[in-house]
């Protein structure tokens, strides 16, 4: 595939003289991107130029060794050695017949006696988005042709980080860019969520099982105490009991008789009744989770 040519002044890429949608338009047609609208433009427009600056130091320094003025790509160094980085490329094109981006770093590492293939993005705003990273490093992978090992996404801030990430499956790229070409907006076959996320899931669920478990059986212990309770208070006519550390209040509450509406008597023999005084609540989504095992 002939590689397209980036125009920096308006930010497009061309091919024979189409231009193509960038991989960051893409993802922000679909919702597949962070959504800036809500932001002030002068704020996005500085954050953008100190990004801007500090891309063009770390491709200088990959590509000549030369070392600027910004802490973060002192950062990135650190990180490049402490992965063990070598054969580093920078801002690389990559593209297809519709879809163009270019990839901030390709890389690899010796792991053993094996070699890993890095692709790896920086991003030097306050949050990451990781899905969208992973989305974009997908789509980066796709359009070079080529098959990388190990994701990253390099966050250089004042508390700069590196963070492994997921690969998107191929499936779910192939269906992004055929709806893309299809004029379709992308829905997911699966749920699209990093695995992390689904065993933190799995672990709190499970620690809330638990600890229904214990709420019960300590729930049973308590009536059973309160059982006794009762019938000593009831035996000794004593309506009310302070320890003497007055750390606990005992009070009896006599038998009573409660009085509450059949609400489905009421349907059935007064439904038009029933209707009249009908509430409409609104309840938010939830997720209902099922553990086995």
């Amino acid at each position: 595939m002939e590689r397209a040519i980036f125009n920096k002044e308006n930010h497009t890429y061309t091919l024979d003289g189409k231009i193509l949608i960038s991989v960051t338009q893409l993802m922000r047609k679909h919702g597949l991107a962070p959504d800036y609208s809500g932001i002030n433009e002068t704020v996005l427009q500085r954050k953008a130029e100190r990004g801007t600056l500090i891309h063009e130091e770390i491709e200088r320094y990959i590509k000549h060794g030369e070392l600027g003025f910004t802490s973060e790509q002192d950062d990135f160094i650190g990180f490049a050695k402490e992965l063990g980085l070598k054969n580093m490329r920078s801002e690389q094109i990559v593209n297809n017949d519709l879809v163009a981006g270019t990839i901030d770093l390709m890389a690899e590492r010796v792991a053993g006696k094996a070699t890993i293939k890095v692709l790896a993005d920086y991003k030097t705003g306050t949050t990451v988005d990781k899905e969208a990273v992973r989305w974009q490093l997908s789509l980066y992978e796709r359009l070079s042709g080529e098959k990388f090992d190990e994701f990253y996404v390099f966050h250089l801030c004042e508390k700069s980080k590196y963070i492994p990430l997921e690969h998107i499956p191929a499936e779910e790229v192939e269906k992004l860019l055929e709806c893309e070409r299809k004029g379709e907006i992308y829905k997911p076959r699966t749920l699209m969520v990093p695995s992390e996320l689904l065993a933190a899931a799995e672990q709190a669920e499970r620690a809330v099982k638990v600890a229904e478990a214990a709420k019960k059986e300590a729930e049973a212990n308590a009536n059973e105490i309160r059982a006794q309770l009762i019938a000593a208070m009831e035996a000794q006519g004593i309506k009310s009991f302070e320890t003497a550390d007055k750390s606990m209040l005992i009070t009896y509450v006599a038998p009573s008789v409660r009085q509450g509406l059949d609400s489905e008597l009421l349907k059935k023999e007064h439904p038009e009744l029933a209707q009249k005084y009908v509430k409409t609540s609104t309840v938010k989504a939830s997720v209902r989770i099922t553990v086995r095992g």
